[in-house]
Order: structure tokens, then sequence, then C-alpha cells
């Protein structure tokens, strides 16, 4: 019987207290290995919300949100309400020096931290049965309606004069791939986790894994990985019975002096699944993804991303998305407009709750294409404090053409 590990759950109590001692850095000459990182061991990502004690060497920042989602949802079967589900929500990374190497880059402890708490009665439904979209969850950072783990905990080592890494550990696969800037954090950016991530990949977490990273030349770089794919987030990665796993592989080329960027991201899985009557399958899948990232000035910057997947039993066989961002008033250096629209497309006529091998046929309502549309304000109060309207509009969602689903969220977030 799975248990959550109890070594998980204590360390989330040590990040405030490491936290508050730490002191803010001026940035150094950094690698584009250094420059990737959601944190660069260097100086810290250039962002308000990352400390960083260069005698320590702590990183770290938090973000804490509360957000009301007032929708219109549509199952597969036609039915529909309306309900407007309460969450608060916490995200945590911390990134310590355990070796220090100044020519190397030396070697460092990396964790993440993520909950979600559902309010009230709607929000605990809605995690249970969420019929707002397939792969296309509204909010990809609503782990569960009281629920909290560690996506990641790992040791990441620099050399080859910080031009090579190494990370091994608890490994979350979504922090290293298919990383598009702009759209890759629902506390500064969009929610739906269609835009946040690719829904092709199979970008997992809580599992036992590792990657290599090396820079070629001063554009280019290769990352190649492999990890477990049978550990449910938040329980323990090392004695898990599962036997599946991913292999994950990404090239990626910085353009326009870095204002651009495009990647290549094939993969290769090998998923071990119950079946109906109870049985141990195993699904093969094999697909790539490519994205770009280009800045075309200082107030507009823009994504596209692609992808297709060979043998899509569980979740998206395709998908096109792309959207902007975009400052509307010069004065507001820190305010912006997000817009973003995707289609995505399912490979189980039977709808996407039912077994594919199971002899029935077609679900009456199916419908091979879900497509969303989301646009958001960010409104920078002060440093630390922003407010961020929301609205989305889902089609097809869960591949039924019965109705059509609407979010309207406001959300409030504090980052530290």
């Amino acid at each position: 019987m799975k248990t959550k590990s109890i070594i998980m759950t204590a360390a989330a109590g040590a990040l405030l207290p490491v936290a508050a001692n730490a002191e803010t850095q001026p940035c150094c000459e950094q690698t584009l290995l250094q420059k990737m990182d959601l944190m660069i061991p260097c100086c810290g990502a250039p962002s308000y919300k990352v400390k960083a004690n260069k005698k320590t060497g702590t990183q770290w920042h938090v973000d804490m949100a509360y957000g009301v989602h007032v929708m219109h949802r549509s199952a597969f079967d036609g039915y529909s309400e309306h309900v407007a589900p309460n969450y608060a929500l916490v995200h945590g990374h911390l990134n310590q020096r355990i070796i220090q190497d100044d020519v190397n880059g030396g070697t460092w402890l990396h964790a993440e931290f993520i909950g979600s708490w559902g309010l009230e009665k709607d929000a605990v439904e809605v995690a249970k049965d969420d019929p707002l979209g397939s792969v296309t969850a509204y909010h990809r950072d609503l782990v569960g309606p009281r629920d909290f783990y560690f996506p990641e905990i790992s040791i990441k080592h620099f050399f080859n004069g910080k031009k090579a890494a190494i990370v091994a550990g608890m490994v979350k696969f979504g922090d290293y791939f298919d990383a598009v800037g702009i759209a890759g954090d629902t506390y500064t950016s969009f929610m739906n986790s269609g835009f946040c991530n690719s829904t092709v990949l199979p970008l997992i977490d809580s599992n036992v894994g590792g990657l290599v990273q090396v820079q070629i030349g001063k554009k280019n770089y290769v990352m190649a990985g492999v990890t477990r794919t049978g550990t449910d987030p938040g329980y323990d990665p090392i004695n898990s019975d599962g036997t599946g796993y991913t292999v994950m592989g990404e090239w990626g080329h910085y353009f326009k002096q870095g204002k651009g960027v495009v990647k290549v991201t094939p993969f290769f899985t090998m998923l071990d699944v119950d079946t109906t009557e109870g049985e141990r399958e195993h699904h093969r899948n094999a697909g790539v993804v490519g994205s770009v990232q280009y800045t075309i000035n200082d107030y507009l910057t823009v994504f596209v991303r692609g992808g297709v997947a060979a043998k899509q039993k569980y979740g998206n066989a395709a998908e096109l998305t792309g959207g902007l961002r975009a400052k509307l008033i010069p004065s507001r250096k820190d305010d912006y407009l997000g817009l973003a629209y995707g289609v995505f497309k399912g490979q189980n006529p039977y709808g996407w709750y039912v077994d594919v091998d199971a002899e029935q046929p077609v679900a009456e309502n199916y419908h091979p294409r879900e497509t969303v549309l989301e646009a958001y304000y960010n409104l920078q109060v002060n440093k630390y404090f922003r407010l961020m309207p929301h609205i989305q509009y889902i089609h097809n969602p869960a591949y039924s053409d019965n109705n059509d689903s609407v979010v309207a969220s406001f959300q409030g977030v504090f980052s530290f």
C-alpha cells in the first residue's frame, strides 16, 4: 500500500526559515544553461521573486494565491451546471548550494513544493470530476481539493565550465523540457494546462529519474532524460510498483541576441496501466513537440507550440497553440495582457473516459477536437502582489459536442 513520504512533508516547513535570511545579490555572467534554469545557481533568476544569498548559496521564491472561478461546466453526457469554486494555492522553490565550485558551477539541491485547497463543497466536487476539458484542465496548478506534494527533489551538478549539467533524483520534467517562458506559470500567465505545457508530451513528475544538459557553442543546447512513470504525486517514488518509463530529448537554439528560441522535443514512453479486466498492460507511444518564442520588442512577445503523438491512448494525439503577452501601458511596465488559442485533437473515439479496447460504438456526442481560448490581464499592485482576472472559453469540452464551458476567474497572487 502506498504511503506518503514523511520526509517530504517535513521539508515543507524548512522553506520559510531558510528564506527569511536570504539577501538579494546582483546578477553575474551566466552560461546558457544557467540562464535556462528556473533559478540560476549564479545569482537567481532575473525576477523580483527570487532571493539569493551568495554566502550560503541559497535561492528561493514562493507564490501564494487565492482564486474564485465562476464557471458553466459541461460533461461528456450533456450534464452541465454553474459552480463557483474557491481555491487557495501555494508554490515554492528552493535551490541550495551543497558544493561550491566557482569555475564549474558547483552542486545544488533543488526542491519544489505545490499544493491547493478547495475552500468549499463546489471546489471539492469539481476536483473529483472535472468535465471542463480532457487534458486541458482549466487551472494547471489545482492538484486536488486538499492536496500538496513535492513534484521534485533532486541534485543538480554543473561541470565543464558551467556548460554541462546532470540532474538526478525525483525530477519534474516540465521544469526542463518544453519550457515556454511566457506560458508556463499560472501565477504570472495562463491558467489553462493546454498553454502551460504541451498536452502531448508525458511531462512526468514525482518519479525517480535523471537528465543531462549540454551547451553547444553560444546559441545551442541539447538535453536528454529518462524517468519512471509508475508513481502518483505525493507517494514514495522508490518503492513504487509501476514499471513504465519515459525517455525524452530536446534541442534548442537561441537567435536574435537571445530574444527568440526554437525548441524540438521528441519522446518515447511505455506506460504500465491497469485494464478494465484488472490486468497490467504496456502501452507504447512516441511523438515530437516543437515550440518558438520570440520577443518582437519591449512591448510584445509571442509563442507557438505544436505536437503530434503516434499512439496516444490516454491524452491528446495532436495540438497546435499560440499566444502573446503585450504591455499596453508604457508607464506600467509590469502590467500586461495575455491572449492564447489552442486546438487539441483526441485519439479516443469512444470518449475520454472509456477504454479504447472495449467493443462498443463510438460515443454519440464525440467530437475529435477540443479548442480553448483564454485571455487575462496582470495588474501589478506592488512589488509583492498582483491581481489577475482570467476568462476562458472551452469548445467541445472533453471531446463532447453537447455544450461549451466558460470559466471566469479572479486570482490574487502574493509572491515573495
